[in-house]
């Protein structure tokens, strides 16, 4: 989904679409803050339902390696590493911190947060985020924008409906682990 798209389905659900306006919108209140409340409440979605990056590094030993190096880095989820003879070798992680035991090559998977989006970002920013986040996203993002309204309940409401919808994800992307018999089983 691009961020156009994200607009007009969160305009449409607070019924403040305007397609003929180059901001989708007449409300000048709601077109000055949009962009920021849909990167903030992206970026409490990717820490929901995570957004997987990998990255291979050299890297040297007993030299400390600072994960919060890489890229939107959020959170670790493994490293591969090989010595320069190609063999599997040690290290240690401390943190957000990584110690390796020789020189060599280390694949790195990690969670990362999402780019945030500005007042500059372009309507064509894509997100990373997978399908299930962003059917939910608009209901956050409309809570956020009308949360302020204290003539209506319509931000309660949407806020409700978000944290309904955030209970029922599943933050799995698939099952995940295999199972290898070796010898055969007896049964």
């Amino acid at each position: 989904m691009k961020l156009k798209e994200a607009k007009v389905k969160v305009l449409s659900l607070i019924e403040e679409l305007n397609p003929k306006s180059d901001l989708l919108t007449d409300d000048p209140d709601i077109s000055a803050k949009i962009n920021h409340v849909i990167s903030q409440i992206q970026n409490e979605l990717a820490r929901i339902k995570k957004i997987l990056a990998t990255t291979t590094e050299e890297v040297t030993s007993d030299e400390v390696f600072d994960l919060n190096t890489l890229d939107q880095f959020y959170q670790l989820k493994s490293i591969r590493f090989k010595n320069t003879s190609g063999e599997d070798s040690t290290y240690e992680v401390i943190d957000n911190m990584v110690i390796f035991a020789e020189n060599g090559t280390a694949t790195i998977f990690y969670y990362k947060y999402p780019e945030m989006i500005t007042d500059t970002a372009k309507d064509s920013y894509e997100f990373e985020l997978s399908q299930d986040v962003l059917e939910i996203m608009p209901y956050g993002v409309a809570a956020d924008l009308l949360k302020s309204d204290v003539s209506t309940n319509y931000g309660k409401v949407y806020a409700e409906r978000y944290e309904s919808m955030l209970q029922r994800l599943d933050p799995r992307y698939s099952i995940g682990g295999s199972i290898i018999v070796e010898g055969g089983v007896d049964i």
